[in-house]
């Protein structure tokens, strides 16, 4: 059971967490929707030092989503094992766990996530921000709305080890912690960014915008 009853944050706060971790993704030339360990680490390290969630930690595992209708689609990130969910270090999701709820700063790309194949509607840029369910407390995945995530402790370490040990994503980090405003303040549309050659470019904020909630 959740350790809170409200939600850790709002959905502007979620919002403009979004549009900062994308922004500095998209900088890099990453392609976002495959960058769920960068906006896990650097979603976690934000509430903390920003929305005081002391609690916020990054977690890698396995997860699944069946977006409700009209979409109507499942999403699985990792694999299932005689209908187990699991993850390794090719299959895997990442979020963020505060306090007993879970934050996927992902979900306002699963349209781009899902395969390129997919038929129907495109997937809203929603936000994801649930109780965490899993085990014996998540519905089966055909059912509209289910979800459910199976932390990885040891491949969690291991894919956090080897972010900390890459300067360049602790830069990164450092970037979005300098930028970031907390809703309702004022946050800078733009950012410098310098390079190891000490060219800078300027990073602008994601257009992106959050329409409503899962």
């Amino acid at each position: 059971m959740p350790k809170r009853i409200t939600p850790p944050i709002t959905l502007p706060e979620y919002e403009r967490l979004f549009r900062t971790l994308h922004a500095v993704a998209l900088s890099e030339r990453n392609d976002p929707a495959k960058d769920s360990l960068f906006f896990a680490v650097a979603g976690a390290y934000l509430l903390k030092r920003h929305h005081k969630q002391a609690s916020a930690c990054p977690v890698a595992g396995g997860a699944r989503y069946h977006l409700p209708a009209p979409i109507d689609f499942s999403m699985v990130f990792g694999t299932v094992q005689n209908d187990t969910l699991a993850a390794d270090a090719d299959h895997f999701h990442c979020w963020i766990e505060v306090d007993g709820w879970i934050i996927d700063l992902m979900a306002p790309l699963f349209d781009e996530m899902a395969p390129a194949d997919r038929e129907g509607p495109a997937i809203p840029r929603f936000m994801f921000q649930k109780p965490a369910m899993a085990g014996a407390n998540a519905a089966p995945l055909e059912t509209p709305a289910a979800y459910a995530h199976m932390p990885n402790n040891r491949l969690t370490t291991d894919l956090i080890n080897d972010f900390t040990k890459n300067p360049a994503y602790f830069d990164l980090v450092r970037v979005c912690d300098q930028w970031y405003a907390r809703p309702p303040r004022k946050m800078a549309s733009s950012i410098g960014i310098s390079d190891h050659t000490g060219t800078t470019k300027t990073v602008t904020l994601s257009p992106l915008r959050i329409v409503g909630a899962w």
